[in-house]
């Protein structure tokens, strides 16, 4: 539950976090649990709305923009952060500081659009193809999988900026590495299958391990490692490389 208040504006009882404020570090594990948990309410609001009859890209924006009100545009902003400071520094410390400017320039309002724009495509193209509760599985598992992919991608590189958010919260432990990877992959796989079909769940892993692999090189060539942002940008990469795997019109029934 304390992951989930991490990751997103769920209200969560006081009771689950006693008298010490409790470190992102030791809930890592839950990752995958609490993003799947997240993407229940947009998942169902893109149920709904396709049940109604409402065109499949419409729904699909008001699903995406409503698991953005959950998340609080967490990973969003990160997405933006990294942008302006990939794309506006000339050296490492220049890149850090103007990710840590709170102020959005215009690689960073790209990065967020295009993220929009792309995955509200791929789950309108899943809509079409599939239907309505199939999409809305697919959110659920995409949402897992891609938080998964955050403690992954947290534990593999050093901090960048210490003192920074994910620096102070320290590194996840091993075993919370494996956990969350075999909980997200495993709900993605299971939901995935079920509603798309295998040969697109296993697209859709294959393009996500790669762009996961191509920005952990990208964060220690530009910035010598991860920061908070980066944790952010790399849940937005990795669910818009999933969602347009299951978009893709190839799938085999199973």
């Amino acid at each position: 539950m304390r992951a989930t208040a991490f990751l997103g504006r769920l209200p969560v009882p006081q009771r689950y976090f006693g008298d010490e404020a409790p470190s992102m570090r030791d809930d890592a594990a839950a990752f995958a649990f609490s993003g799947a948990l997240i993407a229940v309410g947009p998942a169902l609001i893109l149920l709904v709305l396709a049940l109604i009859g409402v065109p499949p890209l419409l729904a699909a924006a008001f699903c995406v923009l409503s698991l953005a009100a959950v998340t609080g545009g967490l990973h969003e902003d990160g997405l933006g952060d990294v942008a302006d400071g990939f794309g506006g520094g000339n050296d490492k410390q220049a890149r850090l500081d103007i990710m840590k400017d709170s102020r959005i320039g215009t690689y960073g309002a790209i990065a967020v659009a295009g993220s929009l724009l792309l995955r509200t495509a791929a789950l309108g193209a899943i809509v079409s193809a599939h239907g309505g509760f199939a999409a809305a599985l697919a959110l659920i598992a995409v949402a897992a999988c891609s938080r998964a992919a955050i403690v992954w991608f947290w534990a593999s590189l050093p901090s960048a900026r210490p003192g920074g958010v994910a620096d102070s919260a320290g590194t996840p432990r091993e075993s919370a590495v494996s956990w969350a990877a075999i909980s997200g992959l495993a709900i993605f796989a299971v939901l995935a299958t079920v509603s798309i079909g295998f040969v697109n769940a296993a697209i859709a892993l294959l393009l996500a391990l790669a762009a996961l692999q191509g920005f952990s090189r990208l964060c220690t060539r530009m910035i010598g490692g991860q920061t908070g942002d980066t944790l952010g940008a790399c849940q937005q990469i990795v669910e818009v490389m999933l969602l347009t795997g299951l978009a893709l019109g190839i799938s085999i029934p199973t």
